[in-house]
């Protein structure tokens, strides 16, 4: 995945055709239509943005992997499970957390439900990446197309690991660390310090 680039190439068949047929609609004077078909060019450009990123790299810092809005904070096992609201508003692309290996735990494909029901923990597209000690769960959203992930098995601190435009970022950690972010806090992928090691 190109993180130098200012719109993502996924989101490029998606800004053309919807350019194209709001040309067409316009020239057919179907003048309504084809400006409603610009703002959601417009809008899609916008979810596809890949802005510039300056990752200050600390191996003590544990970077959040996504761009969110932290909903929920739970502790279950040992465990804190900290639950982030992502939309299309926000940056699509997930960043590592830490310099570490990536693995990929699970991965389902899916529906696109609302990610806050029950039956999207079972049937919504899903994957879980393992980095170290950390875990995270992208819960596939209503406006989410197919999740995009490396196959990249090594990874540094701040690299781009995958595409989420929309749905639920479970982020768990151990429960002895101490938390940076609080519920309603706002996340910045390779940018806002979770916790410090």
């Amino acid at each position: 995945m190109n993180s130098n680039e200012v719109i993502l190439a996924q989101g490029y068949k998606y800004i053309v055709s919807t350019l194209i047929v709001a040309i067409i609609l316009s020239l057919l004077d179907f003048n309504i239509l084809g400006t409603i078909l610009f703002i959601l060019t417009a809008f899609i450009a916008f979810t596809y943005r890949n802005p510039h990123r300056q990752v200050f790299a600390n191996s003590n810092n544990v970077l959040s992997p996504i761009d969110g809005t932290v909903t929920a904070i739970d502790l279950k096992n040992g465990k804190q499970i900290i639950y982030c609201k992502v939309t299309p508003c926000d940056t699509a692309v997930v960043r590592a957390p830490i310099d570490s290996s990536l693995k990929i735990e699970s991965y389902q494909n899916g529906l696109n439900l609302n990610p806050n029901s029950y039956k999207a923990n079972l049937l919504n597209e899903q994957i879980t990446f393992i980095f170290d000690n950390i875990k995270l769960k992208l819960i596939s959203g209503l406006c989410n197309p197919k999740i995009k992930h490396t196959d990249s098995k090594n990874i540094k601190q701040g690299d781009s690991i995958a595409l989420f435009i929309d749905g639920l970022a479970i982020i768990t950690i151990q429960e002895n660390q101490n938390l940076l972010v609080k519920i309603g806090d706002k996340l910045k992928s390779a940018q806002t310090i979770i916790y410090s090691k």
